[in-house]
């Protein structure tokens, strides 16, 4: 009896390339994974085949299904749950009216101290700090926790911040 080898199946030509160290080879199967996980985005530096040169994988013609079909699963999903997030903005200039709005657009929302508001809405915490983003200020700070999932997305915190807030807090798994 022969066996069945998986790598004529599914050979393992992938690389992931993140901050110039390279990653793989992996199957298609396990990039697949990489997308429903979280850990490949459409921007992650992917390369197909032994020397292939690094693109981004939303431009990589044999990842494009995968990423077209896991957004298409998380926008129904998105639309039709519900998610509490919590808003914290320090707005020194004239975005807070702003932003209220596009809080009251798209959730109901309360706001329970300064600058702290609690929203429910259909949307994604990263689609929720795109629409903020879009009405803020340079000088505006925001962040955005996702209550249900933990987490967490910003605005004008600046690298030094980004790079210990990722080294802090750690989201739900």
């Amino acid at each position: 009896m022969d066996t069945l080898d998986l790598a004529e199946i599914d050979p393992p030509i992938w690389r992931v390339m993140v901050k110039d160290a390279v990653y793989g080879p992996y199957t298609l199967g396990q990039m697949r994974s990489f997308v429903l996980e979280g850990r490949l985005s459409i921007n992650s530096k992917t390369a197909e085949g032994d020397g292939g040169a690094f693109i981004k994988a939303g431009e990589q013609p044999g990842l494009t299904a995968i990423f077209r079909e896991h957004f298409a699963t998380q926008k129904t999903e998105a639309e039709t749950r519900p998610t509490n997030h919590v808003v914290i903005a320090r707005t020194p200039g004239d975005s807070r009216n702003r932003m209220i709005s596009v809080l009251n657009e798209l959730g109901s929302f309360a706001e329970v101290m300064p600058g702290v508001y609690l929203i429910n809405t259909t949307i994604r915490t990263a689609k929720l700090r795109e629409r903020l983003g879009s009405v803020a200020d340079d000088a505006d700070r925001v962040l955005i926790v996702n209550a249900d999932t933990g987490r967490l997305a910003w605005l004008g915190l600046g690298p030094e911040i980004d790079v210990h807030i990722r080294s802090v807090w750690k989201p739900k798994t």
